[in-house]
């Protein structure tokens, strides 16, 4: 099964991840130093966003969800203290919406899957459950907005805990494992009205599940096609449950595998007919390579063990998911690693490609890439590092050389130019492949796409007009996936600039303008956090206005702020008596000033006009003569002393200070007052 994958980005983080990728990131195939102690081969680095970035000081799991309705990806990171939100915006650039809080206390243990528009968040905190948090709340956010406490719509609070939850879509269902309810096994949920998620079924019979995958099988193995499988690891097993009838979960086969210590996950391949697994905890007890276990499953009632797979690391393994031919695995201190999948053949994995930020250590241990989700519609693999942060990264499963456009004139979007380049295809895909330029616009006598039959080099040549800021890219599509994989920008021609709407010299960096030379309007420096203030650029002044103008993460830092005080009457003027705020910006229901003599009555403030209630109206601490009541007791100032009149001594009966139904002047209304005003009831007003 495949998984797709919004406190706003720190403008020092979006200056840290353009200093860190756009100038150092090359698109080459060999080991690249990206940074100190980064290495990668065939792997580009996107975007990286740190941990506090996201308030947390660990990570771990991390989830998406492609929102088809408006074409974009989110993630979710799983975080010691909560589940962080993030949107990809072009470039796939992640932006931080904020966090859904822990359900109770914070855990290293969180892990989140999606079940179509629903996130399903587990954790093993005590009795945490299960959040349920509806992801099309996120269609709403800005980053204007800033980041926000987002809170799960609904929890299940049984099972208490669980270490991983399994994502079963196609059958509307989530399935906890390694939870509290059923002795480390399997809790099973039906999940399809989310706002209701129900218990149908559990397993306990077969010992503990550390991880899982669901799904409707249509393999080789006629016997249970059509059938909902769970292929469960644990212990040091690999297990294949029928839970087609949850309530009555069956075993289909079981299998061990050479020198076993922790089964910790399974993963099938697209094909259903191989799965790979991942031990834990054997580089530690064993020494030795990084090893995956590969399993034959054309007979599912005998699944077994056909090929042992031996990385050139030894690192501890943790998560691994397979998306057609491609096999990505999180493995801890060696970082995130690219193998091609070429099943059935012998030897069938080999590894293509790696991403590790903790290049100084690929040993064993529990530390660096914790997990990964492949988002497949924006071409990148985004990943967790458990004390670094988020990384997202390109694979590169292809190379152009050579290329060329023809009549690139200065400060223009190409147009009817011609395109030339070669595209050299790396081993591993399943061919034939479908290339595919996008981004661009063909002239009549040229199509936008080419077939490959094999690993080689393929020259591209077209007409056609650029898209004024949208970036060209290369898509390849095999029989079992598809990937977005090169960008057409060759240095020497195109410039990519930033739209620079607020004119202050500093752009966009999620608005590129590719131009042939200077474009009117942009900058080359995508360092602007704030594009639609002038005031906020990198190093700005910061000013006393409620933003970050230095763009350096911080708000009004060093300025000095406003005293803003209560004003609950209404009337413009604040209360002296009550605690004040500091703040740049204005704060709703607070004014600048504390002159208010009662916050309680909107007509007494200072220089109000008297209503002849009897009350200081204009706050000057003297009861004038024009400011009483030519008729004492008559309330309503009809001229005369009504029901009317003793219904509001009555009801203001017990006022301590500031009593406009007060006959006696001295701002109470006690059992004086109501026996004057009873002295007065039926006089009428001379």
């Amino acid at each position: 099964m495949f998984y797709s994958c919004l406190r706003l980005v720190s403008p020092c983080a979006l200056l840290a991840v353009w200093l860190y990728v756009g100038c150092e990131v090359l698109y080459a195939q060999g080991d690249v130093n990206l940074d100190e102690g980064v290495v990668s081969s065939n792997m580009v680095a996107e975007a990286f966003i740190p941990n506090s970035d996201m308030l947390t000081e660990r990570v771990n799991d991390i989830a998406s969800w492609y929102d088809e309705v408006e074409e974009v990806t989110y993630l979710l990171v799983g975080c010691e203290n909560g589940t962080a939100l993030l949107r990809l915006l072009p470039g796939a650039r992640p932006i931080f919406m904020g966090k859904m809080p822990t359900q109770t206390v914070s855990s290293i243990w969180r892990d989140i899957k999606v079940v179509h528009d629903h996130a399903y968040v587990v954790s093993e905190a005590p009795v945490h459950g299960m959040q349920v948090l509806n992801l099309d709340a996120l269609r709403g956010w800005s980053p204007l907005d800033g980041p926000a406490t987002w809170m799960p719509d609904t929890v299940i609070t049984a099972p208490g805990t669980a270490h991983n939850v399994v994502a079963f879509e196609e059958a509307s269902k989530i399935i906890q494992v390694g939870t509290s309810l059923f002795g480390g096994g399997a809790a099973i949920f039906d999940v399809s009205n989310p706002a209701a998620p129900h218990l149908v079924g559990g397993v306990s019979e077969w010992g503990s599940i550390h991880d899982a995958q669901a799904l409707v099988y249509n393999g080789p193995d006629a016997e249970h096609v059509g059938k909902e499988l769970l292929f469960a690891a644990g212990g040091e097993k690999l297990w294949v449950l029928d839970i087609t009838d949850a309530s009555d979960v069956q075993l289909i086969g079981s299998t061990t595998y050479t020198n076993p210590h922790f089964s910790h996950q399974v993963w099938v391949s697209d094909t259903h007919d191989h799965a790979f697994l991942g031990d834990e905890l054997d580089e530690t007890s064993m020494g030795g390579p990084t090893r995956t276990i590969v399993f034959d499953l054309t007979d599912l009632d005998d699944p077994h063990q056909v090929e042992v797979f031996q990385a050139e690391t030894t690192a501890t393994d943790h998560n691994q998911y397979a998306h057609g031919e491609w096999l990505f695995q999180s493995n801890y201190r060696a970082g995130l690693r690219m193998l091609s999948d070429a099943w059935p053949q012998s030897n069938a994995l080999s590894e293509r490609g790696f991403f590790d930020p903790l290049a100084e250590s690929t040993g064993p241990g529990f530390q660096g890439a914790w997990s990964h989700v492949i988002c497949e519609e924006d071409g990148v693999v985004a990943f967790t590092s458990i004390y670094e942060g988020l990384w997202v990264v390109r694979p590169q499963f292809a190379s152009l050389n050579n290329v060329a456009i023809s009549l690139c004139s200065p400060g223009t979007i190409p147009s009817a130019n011609t395109w030339s380049m070669t595209l050299n295809v790396e081993a591993g895909w399943a061919f034939p492949i479908d290339v595919q330029v996008d981004g661009v616009v063909m002239t009549p006598d040229y199509e936008n796409h080419w077939t490959i039959d094999e690993p080689g080099s393929i020259l591209l040549y077209f007409e056609a007009w650029g898209l004024t800021g949208v970036q060209p890219s290369v898509k390849l599509t095999s029989q079992r996936s598809t990937w977005s994989v090169n960008v057409l920008t060759p240095e020497a021609l195109w410039v990519a600039h930033y739209e620079d709407a607020d004119g202050d010299g500093f752009g966009n960096p999620y608005m590129p303008v590719w131009s042939c030379g200077d474009a009117p309007g942009t900058s080359t420096l995508p360092l602007d956090c704030q594009d639609w203030n002038a005031n906020t650029y990198p190093q700005a002044p910061e000013l006393c206005d409620g933003w970050n103008n230095d763009c350096d993460g911080e708000v009004d830092e060093g300025t000095a702020q406003l005293v803003w005080y209560i004003d609950a009457d209404g009337d413009g003027y604040g209360n002296p008596n009550v605690p004040f705020e500091l703040s740049c910006t204005a704060l709703t229901g607070r004014v600048l000033n504390a002159d208010d003599c009662n916050d309680a009555e909107a007509t007494m403030y200072p220089s109000a006009p008297s209503i002849l209630d009897g009350m200081d109206n204009n706050c000057d601490g003297v009861i004038a003569e024009s400011e009483l009541n030519p008729c004492p007791g008559d309330f309503d100032l009809d001229g005369n002393r009504t029901i009317n009149d003793m219904l509001q001594i009555l009801s203001s009966f017990g006022c301590a200070s500031g009593c406009s139904a007060s006959m006696d002047n001295l701002d109470t209304v006690d059992t004086s007052d109501l026996l004057l005003w009873l002295g007065v009831f039926g006089v009428d007003c001379d």
